[in-house]
């Protein structure tokens, strides 16, 4: 007959429904109990039908009790049911059954002994009446010899028997009933703080690897502060040496001037055939050359004889000036505009005759282009003969700030002017020009040739050019 307590009473031990461990362990306790209460009933009307049958037919008592025996062996401990399997199904040795579960013959003995006593006793609570243990080792033999291989493949099955190889749903629930109560409480145990302990292990993992990125950052950190220290000794030693470097410097040179006080000099003669005169230095001083022949800035042939310059020379020191010029009309171009002539600016030509600019200063441009010049210049021909070269550029553009003045020939000014231009005649090779000076420092006209006029203006005037090129004057045959 089935119990009518629940399973958790029925196994004497409670549980709290509202912890996670009760809620688990009742779960598996109320699929065993129900799982049971089935058995129990199939069991209970296939043996009613089989009790009769066996009457009617005069076959054994024993034959009855077949069909409560997957039961019986389902109701005992782990250790109990596999000693019986092991014992009886499988027809080991006492020795192996030992062996199986862990102790000697003796103990293997006494344990197979105690498990038929409580198979036994299982058969009389259902009302059979099984005297000893003796009757289920008839019912085990004789079981075995009828039906092997069913009733062992169950038996082995249900008996969680050393190596078997079952498998699926079934035999899960079977291994839940199975187990005892400690087993039930560490299962639920298990299953309660499986998230606990696998969160602490994600914890202790980011815990590890937050360490080891500290331990990196400390790491780079003095790697740094070593490098950084590293850095300011070679600074240091790099002063050092740059010291040490000047100091052998100076006492080179001043070994050398005292070399030079000692050693005679060679005696140097004058070569009377030379088509060159020698003048003292200072009479090259005096000397009014001019440095450049147009207001293009192309040097003159004067400046290379006296100053004797190599083709070399004179290559870079024309390059160096060209680069000026072109810098200096650059920054002119970005301010300058063409303005409206007015009465003031015609000087007896007509309007459409007549083309003004107006060109603001660039004194902070011009500055930083003459010192670039002058630098070149000075690396090209040294210095003395740089000394001469600037002087001769005067007439050309201002050579310092202090420079104060209009001159007809400077083709580079340092002030703000209105400039004119007037259309010339057909076949005139000269375009004349005034300026006046928006500082109020005074007025200058004049004429340049065609050619020399620079290019911020010829694109202005490029029609006046073309035109005055184009055409000659007749002579009095009419020929051109």
């Amino acid at each position: 007959m089935s119990s009518s307590r629940s399973p958790e009473r029925r196994r004497g031990w409670r549980v709290s429904r509202r912890s996670p461990v009760g809620c688990t362990a009742l779960a598996v306790l109320e699929a065993k109990a129900r799982i049971r209460a089935e058995l129990r009933r199939k069991r209970r009307e296939q043996t009613a039908v089989e009790i009769t049958l066996l009457q009617r037919d005069g076959a054994s008592p024993l034959d009855a009790l077949v069909p409560l025996l997957d039961e019986g062996l389902l109701d005992l401990g782990d250790g109990d049911r596999l000693a019986l399997v092991l014992r009886f199904l499988e027809e080991r040795s006492l020795r192996d059954v030992g062996a199986a579960l862990g102790v000697d013959e003796d103990a293997a003995r006494k344990r197979v002994s105690r498990a038929l006593d409580r198979l036994a006793g299982f058969f009389r609570q259902r009302g059979f009446a099984v005297p000893t243990g003796a009757g289920c080792v008839a019912l085990l033999a004789s079981t075995t010899q009828a039906a092997p291989a069913v009733l062992a493949a169950s038996a082995a099955n249900a008996g969680l028997a050393a190596g078997g190889a079952t498998s699926g749903f079934n035999l899960v629930l079977f291994k839940l009933m199975a187990l005892t109560k400690t087993q039930t409480t560490v299962l639920c145990a298990i299953v309660a703080t499986a998230p606990l302990a696998w969160q602490w292990h994600a914890n202790a993992r980011v815990a590890r690897q937050v360490d080891d990125a500290t331990a990196q950052i400390k790491s780079a950190s003095r790697n740094a502060t070593e490098l950084e220290a590293q850095l300011q000794r070679t600074r240091d030693a790099l002063l050092r040496a740059q010291a040490g470097n000047s100091n052998s410097v100076a006492r080179l040179a001043a070994l050398n001037a005292q070399r030079d006080g000692q050693a005679p000099r060679p005696v140097y003669r004058w070569d009377d055939s030379s088509p060159l005169a020698r003048v003292p230095k200072k009479f090259l001083e005096q000397l009014d050359v001019p440095a450049t022949a147009n207001r293009r800035g192309q040097l003159s042939e004067q400046i290379r004889e006296v100053l004797q310059m190599t083709d070399n020379e004179a290559q870079q020191t024309q390059s160096a000036i060209d680069h000026f010029l072109s810098d200096y009309h650059a920054a002119q171009a970005q301010q300058m505009r063409r303005a409206e002539p007015t009465e003031e600016d015609l000087h007896g030509h007509r309007p459409e005759e007549t083309r003004v600019f107006e060109v603001p200063e660039v004194n902070a441009q011009l500055r930083e282009y003459r010192q670039t010049l002058f630098g070149e210049l000075e690396a090209s021909l040294g210095s003395e003969r740089f000394q001469l070269f600037r002087e001769a550029l005067r007439d050309w553009m201002p050579i310092d700030d202090d420079y104060q003045g209009m001159n007809t020939g400077m083709a580079v000014q340092n002030f703000g002017y209105r400039l004119r231009f007037y259309q010339p005649k057909p076949g005139d090779p000269w375009l004349s020009w005034s300026l006046n000076d928006t500082e109020g420092l005074g007025n200058m006209a004049g004429s340049m040739r065609l050619g020399d006029i620079p290019d911020i203006f010829s694109i202005q005037l490029q029609d006046w050019i073309a035109l005055a090129q184009s055409q000659r004057p007749k002579d009095g045959n009419g020929q051109k």
